[in-house]
């Protein structure tokens, strides 16, 4: 029993620092080649019927946009969250109440100022804010963690 929780911990931060190191370097190629089309590699434009290999990348690209759809989600969660948390917690802020988790209180902090950021890029120019809210959600994981 022993053994199968050390190789599953062992396993979850191998895919942890994967993830960590992968989907911010394709969600920059993503952003990138949202802007610079020509710049798309030449095998996105084979035909299927060619060879294996544009199944092999369009596979790895469908893959790598499922993971930064659902870290879109979950980013919009919490940046949304965010400022109803903090409501609640309005007592405590104002320093009638009980006690709250420091590291706690400054993610969402955190989060509520990101969520002002966007905000105030998607009205000034909103290809500018969907942008900057890719990029966050694909270098979640890395922000998460240094956040928490």
């Amino acid at each position: 029993m022993a053994t199968e929780s050390v190789l599953g911990a062992v396993r979850q931060s191998v895919v942890r620092r994967w993830l960590e190191v992968m989907l911010p370097a394709y969600t920059v190629a993503f952003v990138f080649l949202w802007f610079h089309h020509e710049y798309t590699p030449a095998v996105l434009a084979w035909g299927m019927n060619e060879s294996p290999l544009p199944w092999l990348v369009w596979a790895v690209v469908g893959a790598m946009s499922g993971i930064l759809i659902l870290w879109a989600l979950i980013v919009a969660f919490f940046l949304l969250y965010s400022p109803f948390y903090l409501f609640g917690k309005l007592p405590i802020l104002l320093g009638r109440g009980a006690w709250v988790d420091k590291q706690e209180l400054q993610f969402y902090v955190c989060c509520f100022m990101l969520l002002g950021l966007l905000a105030v890029l998607l009205y000034w120019d909103p290809v500018m804010g969907l942008m900057a809210f890719t990029l966050a959600s694909g270098c979640g994981p890395v922000f998460w963690r240094y956040l928490v």
